[in-house]
């Protein structure tokens, strides 16, 4: 009888540990099946531009990292990527920050609706500043001073960024939310405003065209460079609560983390530190991505940062894994998991 009992006891023990073992065996079993090989899209910049080229260079860091992840680049834009995730027509974006938040917000003129289905995976790469740049003759060093021309309805000739770019978004934000002008009220006071590509706003500025030239460029643009060289010019100071303003509303880079100067020397005879207005760039993603994606597309990325920063100087600059976890729309669950367990969040 005890025999029999002792045959029992151990025959539940066996049944329970087959049971617990089947149970884990499932478990790994399932994480491995999420993680199946697989190919998704990200939309980035222009063919052949920089974050084409960049995130092409991404998507091979994260192939040899991770077999099962095979990323195909496709043409994009910053305003047009997050509706492209929203609607779960791509996987994987690049973004502007502030064009991200103000696509999650619904923030007009630049998105009639918010697109609440777009997730950070990484932010701060690069940071892009918006110049404003002034012919020296002008006399004039802050973009305040700008604004007040405008305001005593003096004569202005600029050339602004080109319609439907986030760039004129955000300024005619800037002029009409914080200021109360706006590029209309330039040309009603006789003034010009052209709107134009960079190339473009090169010869109007070095003509004498226009003695004022607004534009959007990492540093340092090349653009600006020709400028300098071809005209002594200036470039015009953001106020402590210009950028504060543009950073609490909009999203751009806060005026805290210290990365908002165009440092001394970037352009020829500028020979000051100028505060500027700046906006970081970062990786989004559609909502819905599976957990396990996200986690080891950053992974990888972070595990081989010395590689992914050797993609674009400013990257070598500004991207650390510090600050990676700083996006402008919630992080992706799957992201935020990774940044826990390395610690930079908590």
């Amino acid at each position: 009888m005890k025999f029999s009992k002792v045959l029992l006891i151990l025959a539940l023990v066996l049944s329970t540990g087959v049971l617990f073992g089947a149970a884990q065996g499932e478990a790994v079993a399932t994480d491995a099946e999420v993680l199946t090989p697989a190919t998704y899209s990200w939309t980035a910049g222009g063919m052949g531009g920089g974050w084409y080229t960049q995130a092409g260079g991404m998507a091979a860091i994260v192939k040899n990292t991770v077999p099962e992840i095979t990323i195909k680049v496709i043409p994009g834009g910053g305003t047009v990527n997050p509706a492209k995730l929203d609607a779960g027509q791509d996987d994987f974006g690049w973004g502007v920050g502030y064009v991200d938040k103000a696509a999650y917000n619904g923030v007009a003129p630049l998105f009639d609706k918010e697109y609440k289905n777009i997730r950070g995976l990484a932010g701060n790469f690069s940071v892009d500043f918006y110049h404003f740049l002034a012919a020296k003759s002008t006399g004039i060093s802050t973009i305040d001073e700008l604004v007040a021309k405008v305001k005593a309805g003096e004569k202005v000739n600029l050339a602004g960024p080109m319609v439907g770019t986030s760039e004129r978004a955000l300024t005619s934000l800037l002029f009409e939310n914080y200021y109360g002008i706006s590029y209309e009220q330039i040309e009603k006071n006789g003034g010009r405003v052209i709107y134009a590509a960079y190339g473009d706003m090169v010869n109007l500025f070095k003509d004498r065209h226009v003695d004022y030239v607004i534009a959007c460029l990492g540093l340092p643009g090349s653009a600006i460079t020709e400028m300098a060289i071809s005209r002594d010019s200036v470039l015009l100071k953001a106020s402590d609560d210009l950028v504060k303003f543009s950073a609490n509303t909009y999203g751009t880079v806060s005026f805290d983390s210290g990365l908002n100067r165009v440092p001394a020397g970037t352009y020829d005879k500028i020979d000051v530190d100028t505060q500027a207005i700046g906006h970081s760039t970062e990786i989004i993603a559609k909502a819905d991505m599976p957990d396990i994606v996200a986690y080891n597309f950053v992974k990888a990325l972070m595990e081989n940062i010395d590689e992914v920063k050797s993609l674009n100087p400013s990257f070598q600059k500004y991207f650390s894994k510090e600050i990676a976890p700083s996006t402008m729309v919630p992080l992706h669950p799957g992201a935020e998991k990774y940044y826990k367990e390395i610690g930079v969040l908590k």
